[in-house]
This record gives C-alpha cells, structure tokens and sequence, in this order.
C-alpha cells in the first residue's frame, strides 16, 4: 500500500488475494445454483429463515459471532466497507473511497444520501461513534463488544464534516480499511450509550420489526433504502437446533432455507447449495495446564486421530481431513504442510511422545475434557466421541463436556479461572478475510483473548507481521503458523463443507461469505 493509494492492500497483494479468492469460488461453484437471477421486483412476499443457533445480541457490535451476523449483517446493519464474495478483495459500502493521508491516518469519503431506518441521516459522525464504541473504553464502561477483536490496536475516529471521516491508528496498520469491513454501523443515538442495542437501526435493506427471546425475530423491507431494493418483504428467524428438524421444515413449506444441514438430509438436487467459507475445525489444548503442559504430549494428540477415516466416515461430503488452523485462503496457511509436515495418524508415535513426557515428570495421566457444543458443526457430536476414542487409545484421559454456546464460551475466553479443568476445546473457526490477523492476535498469542498458548517467539513474529505488508506479512505469518503447529497450539481436523437447504422456488446462490451472513436482499422467490 502506497501512501494516498485507495485499496486496502497493494496490487500484489490485492493479485495474490483475488487468485485465492477465486479458487474458492470456482470450486464452490460447482454445487451452487447457476447464475444469480435478473432482480425481480418488490413484492409482498415473505419467507421464514430456520437457524441453528439463536442469535445472542442485536447489538451492531456483536455481529462477530455467526449466530448474530446471520440475522442482522448485511441486512440490518452495513460497514463502511465490505469484502467482495467474488474475489476477496475489500470494496466501498457506506464508504465510497478511501486514502492513506499518513503512515496512521486514513481519510473516508461516505456515501450520499444514506438513511438510517428511522429516517435520520447516515454521516461521518454515526461512523466514528460506532468505530469508537467498537473498542470499548471508559466511555463506554462495562460494554463486552464481540467485534472488539477485530482492531486490537486503538484507532481514533473523527468527523471532519458529514461526509469525510478520518480514522488514525496508534500503530502503521495496513490493512485498516479491510478492518472497518467488521464495524458494523447503527444510529447515532445508540452509539452513544454503553447500554447493550435492543432495538437495532442501521441503513441495510431491512429494518428490525420484534424479537421474542427463544421464539423469533422478524425484519421487514426498508423502503428508504439507499441501494437496489429487494424482492422479499418480510422475514422472520427462527431457531431448531435438530439439523434433521431444520431440513424438514424446508421440505414441509414451513421455512423456505435453512442454514447448518447435515449431509444425510441433503437433497441430490440444486435446493441443496454446498460452499466453503474456509471455516476449520480445530482443537485447542490448554497448554497452561497438565496434561498439555508438555509439547510432546499436545504432538501425540495430532498423532493420535486417525482423520482419514473419522471424518470421511462421519462427515461424509460436508468435510474432509485437514490438519492446519487456517485455510488455503488465509496469508498464514502452509502451502506443503499437509502433505509433508503434518502430524498425521501414528499411535506408536502418540504413545511414544506421551511416554517421554512422563519420563520427565509430566503428569500425562491427568484427566481433562473435550469441550464441545452440540451445534458445534453438523454431525460433530459423533466426530468428537471418535476423537475422544482415539485418544483414550493412546492412554489419554479424555472425557467429553457438552455445553450450550454461553457456557461452551467461557471457557473458550481469557480469563480463565484457576479452578478451570485442563480442557482440549473444539472450535469452527472461519477466517472470511484472508489476512491472519484477524485470527492469530486473538488465538495464539501471549494477551490473546481466545487463547490458551503463550510463545514468546510467535508474539514477536505476529506483532511484526500486523504492521507488515505483502509478502513480508506473509512470510511472518506463516513462519508464527509453523512454530504454532509445531508447538501443538492448535491441531486442525477437519475443513468443513456447509450445506444450506432451499425451499422450491427460492433462489439463492451461496458465496464464501454465507457462513457469516446470507443477505435476504441476494434471495428471490419465483
């Protein structure tokens, strides 16, 4: 990125992003539906979207978590940029352009003629409260915001007038604008309070009508809308946390899609839409604690899971084994590892390297738990028992803890209480930006707030790489990935394949983007 250049990255990088980005693309192309059909026009129609998970927050800067930006990202609320589902790389959204004014400074030219839903005007002032109560702070005490992890630097945002906003960054930060793609934008008067959103009003296409907690929330069309408007009028969310349950209600007529399928549900024609969001399941010991104090002993669980056939045999089309934490999308990902330095199945080797450990006075014996959640992934519940099996094979004692998502959260996070179990907990996690940064500052450093290794040498390759950029950026990434699997931070198992379940006559074409947000303005109904 050059300075006063408008694109988040260089063209290199920009290049090399794009290149990636369509890989993904074209192979999920072969199981979208064909090409998006011509914009019908507005009608009175109304569809109902069936859910996994209940959203936990209506909150614009809770909109990290899937079960949140499901519902409101991309249909409630807007950023002022976004990333392209075509090619990945960041685009204008309530922003219209961008510069680099100074190593720290970015200015922002917005979009005209946006309105909130409630009738007031979208500007440069509404963006900057929404990026400064982002992070928190004593202005707005008390407020747990899930995107917080998203700028982990603080940033100062300021209006210079209604159209113009410049944002300043207390360290060289590259990728700044792709960043913002995770700010999303509510009004004004919300912003400035540190009181959780109840009632969200953002710009997007649709507006919030009511939410009654364990059954529904429901969004109409805004006609003020300042982009094209959508087909569909209404739509109302609601939560089965069977994935059989979920299909079945698209085959009844009582949904018209439903997220979270498993593959024995799918249909073998186009109302089952397949994509990869370059979403991995993972394991993440907590190497404070005994067991896994000792690498060798996180280097057996990697050992020890025969991925080859576990996942193939429970996952079936909807993944496959893998053994990294991020995706071949994702500037961190090694490009030779599976093939050639993985860990792959060898229980003499697991034992072997649990038997060392104890040899030096490492407690291997300790007990510890497999946290999990149900809705964790589609058949997960059956891929977790198979891991927990081979592990016990191998002489590890491992137990299996179920848990809601609140629950299961907790234990995910930073701090971790002192009468915390040594746990080894299961993650899905997706990396929709391509760049590390939005994964490894938060999971696999000292201060991260999802993580449970602390490595002084990756701390310093991260912090390196965040101001970095093009293949200077890569290359510290990548290097901080090598030591983490080395290290058995985190054990990849599976690269999993999302299912969404169409209802007859509803189009809808799945994008790597749909893990995270399925915009009902990119739906029509024939």
């Amino acid at each position: 990125m050059s300075a006063g250049g408008q694109f988040v990255l260089n063209r290199e990088d920009e290049m090399k992003l794009g290149i990636l980005w369509s890989a993904v693309a074209i192979a999920s192309a072969a199981t979208m539906l064909g090409g998006t059909p011509a914009r019908a026009e507005k009608s009175d129609k109304a569809i109902t979207v069936v859910l996994a998970v209940e959203l936990d927050s209506l909150d614009p800067c809770d909109t990290q978590p899937a079960q949140n930006a499901n519902v409101v990202r991309g249909n409630v609320f807007e950023s002022l940029t976004r990333v392209s589902p075509v090619n990945g790389k960041v685009e204008p959204l309530l922003a219209d352009s961008w510069k680099q004014t100074s190593d720290k400074t970015w200015e922002f030219k917005l979009k005209k003629g946006v309105k909130f839903h409630d009738g007031t005007d979208f500007n440069a002032a509404a963006a900057a409260a929404n990026i400064m109560r982002t992070q928190g702070g004593s202005n707005f005490p008390g407020l747990a915001c899930l995107n917080s992890g998203q700028i982990p630097t603080p940033v100062t945002a300021e209006a210079v007038d209604d159209l113009t906003l410049n944002v300043t960054t207390t360290v060289v930060d590259p990728i700044l604008p792709l960043r913002l793609s995770y700010v999303d934008i509510g009004d004004l008067v919300s912003q400035t309070k540190p009181d959780k959103v109840l009632n969200p009003v953002g710009t997007g296409p649709y507006k919030f009508v009511s939410r009654k907690q364990g059954d529904a929330v429901k969004l109409t069309r805004f006609d003020g809308y300042w982009g094209t408007a959508p087909q569909i009028k209404d739509v109302t969310y609601i939560v089965r946390k069977e994935a059989s349950v979920r299909a079945s209600m698209v085959e009844t007529g009582e949904a018209q899609i439903a997220l979270s399928i498993q593959a024995q549900d799918a249909t073998d024609d186009d109302r089952t839409v397949t994509f990869k969001d370059n979403r991995i399941f993972v394991m993440r010991p907590m190497t404070f604690k005994e067991p896994f104090k000792d690498p060798r002993v996180r280097q057996a669980l990697s050992y020890a899971i025969d991925r080859d056939t576990i996942v193939p045999a429970i996952l079936g089309i909807t993944g496959a084994p893998y053994y990294q934490m991020l995706g071949p999308q994702v500037n961190a990902y090694l490009p030779d590892y599976d093939s050639a330095g993985a860990m792959k199945y060898d229980p003499a080797k697991a034992k072997e390297l649990i038997a060392a450990a104890k040899a030096d006075g490492h407690a291997v014996d300790t007990p510890f738990d497999i946290v999990t959640r149900p809705d964790i992934l589609p058949d997960g519940g059956e891929l977790v028992q198979a891991i927990a099996q081979n592990l016990r094979e191998v002489g590890l004692q491992a137990n299996i803890k179920s848990m809601e998502n609140t629950a299961w959260r907790e234990f995910l996070r930073q701090p971790f209480p002192p009468e915390q179990p040594p746990t080894l907990q299961m993650i899905s996690h997706d990396n929709t930006s391509g760049d590390a940064s939005f994964s490894f500052p938060k999971y696999i450093t000292c201060k991260g707030i999802n993580s449970a290794i602390c490595n002084p040498e990756i701390d310093k390759l991260v912090a390196a790489a965040d101001v970095a950029a093009g293949d200077e950026r890569d290359q510290l990434y990548r290097k901080a990935a090598e030591i983490l699997y080395k290290d058995g931070g985190f054990i990849g198992i599976a690269e999993q394949i999302r299912l969404i379940m169409l209802g007859e006559g509803v189009n809808y074409k799945a994008n790597p983007l749909s893990g995270l947000e399925v915009r009902i303005a990119d739906v029509q109904l024939n």
